[in-house]
Formats: structure tokens, sequence, C-alpha cells
């Protein structure tokens, strides 16, 4: 019986001396564990919706609102359990109402038909129709995206993103509507973008909050276009965009 206690004391101080001398530090499984693969590829859809800053409203080119569909072929590089370095391939199709009534400035005519556009204006004629304009842009760029993880184990609940989007706009013009009253109808014309009014580059910089935990909205993004995105043919006025994106 003494040699069975010896030697249960013994395997005890042996068990109790070898947690001693393991110095090896355990971290918190929430800050290190559940990070994905180091290298990934996906294709997705965005659909956003736009408020823009004031600074424009001067302007017959200024849009309070607009929305937007992207469609992004992206390369993700997880560099650490807390850092994503994303890059790749890009089409944006926004489309921005513009808040004033306006009209486009004609030049010379040929043939019933105005060769010349020299921009847009406000829209100085009385009228009984309801107008209706429109920007349509569709780009195609390469972004670069730096996302920052608080939390590596939940990277679905929240993200941090810098990033820069440059891109070159393949079809852009202006779209006016005029709706007549009562059973009239409406008329539709649609005003290309031959007088240089819109930008065709774009260089965006913005900051983004993410979460795929609220519901139908997945985070949003503060921008800005270091780049006019509209001149003004008459007055050579640069219009540029700032504002917040709210994805869904």
């Amino acid at each position: 019986m003494k040699r069975i206690v010896i030697f249960l004391a013994a395997l005890c101080l042996t068990i109790g001396s070898h947690a001693q001398s393991d110095n090896t530090a355990v971290r918190d499984s929430i800050l290190t564990s559940g990070a994905p693969n180091s290298f990934s590829i996906n294709l997705g859809v965005t659909v956003g919706a736009t408020l823009y800053a004031n600074g424009n409203d001067h302007s017959p080119y200024y849009s309070k609102y607009g929305f937007s569909v992207q469609v992004p072929l992206m390369a993700h590089w997880n560099v650490s359990p807390r850092w994503c370095l994303s890059s790749g391939l890009r089409y944006d199709f926004c489309w921005d109402p513009l808040y004033y009534a306006v009209e486009p400035i004609l030049g010379e005519w040929r043939f019933e038909e105005p060769q010349v556009e020299f921009g847009l204006q406000f829209n100085q004629t009385a009228t009984t129709a309801t107008q209706k304009g429109y920007a349509f842009r569709s780009y195609i760029g390469i972004p670069l995206e730096v996302k920052w993880y608080p939390y590596p184990k939940y990277r679905n609940y929240f993200g941090v993103a810098l990033d820069c989007y440059a891109a070159f706009a393949v079809k852009q013009f202006f779209n006016i509507e005029n709706i007549l009253p009562h059973s009239e109808g409406f008329s539709s014309d649609g005003y290309h973008s031959d007088f240089n009014a819109m930008n065709p580059w774009k260089l965006e910089v913005g900051l983004s909050l993410t979460t795929g935990k609220l519901g139908l909205v997945h985070g949003f993004r503060l921008f800005t276009n270091l780049l006019p995105t509209y001149t003004d043919p008459t007055t050579g006025e640069k219009i540029y965009s700032t504002g917040m994106t709210i994805f869904l």
C-alpha cells in the first residue's frame, strides 16, 4: 500500500512539473482562429444606393442621390489573419437622377437634327409636362483594396477597408424624359455626351465599413472622385462627386 501511495505522489509531481514547464502562450481563439485560405478568387454582384454631398447643388448636373450595380472579379490575398489585400477587375453601372429640370444646349442644325451639343442648362421654359433627367455611366476598372478585420474568427461580422478604383467609362450619356399630362403619353430623348461634359475617367478613393449581420444592409462606403465627374462646356466649371454609398 505504501508503494502505491509513493507511486501516485511521484506521478502527480511529474504531471505538475510538466504543466509548469510548458510556457506556450494560449491566445484568444476569437482573434486567431477561423482565418480563411491565404488566396482566393471570387465573382460577385453588389447593389448600392448613393447619397451625394451638396457641394454641386447650384449646377444643372447635380444629383441628390443615385444607384449602382457592381460586378467584381476579385483576387484576395490574406496577408495575415487580420489583413487582406484584394485586386482584380470590376464593372460598374451607375445611374443618377438629375435634381433639376434641364435641357441640352444645342448647336447648329443640319438635316433637321442638332449636330453639336454644348452641355446642359436649367430649363427656363414654362411647361405643363413633367421632366425627368438621368445620367447613365458604365465603367470598367481596376480596384485595389486593403481590408482589416479586428476579429478574424468572425470576419463576416465587421471589417474596415481602404480602397482605390481607377476606371474608364465605356458608355455614358444623359437621358431626358418629358411626360405629358393626361393621356398624351410621353417623349424620351437620349442626349449622348458628345460634348464631353462627362469625364470618361474616374479615380475614386474610399473608406468602407462592411458587415454581413445587419440584414439588408451590408455596409457603407464614404468616397470621393479625385477627377471631375463633369466639366461644364459653357463655363469650364469642374463638378466633383463626393458622397456615401449604402450596400444592400
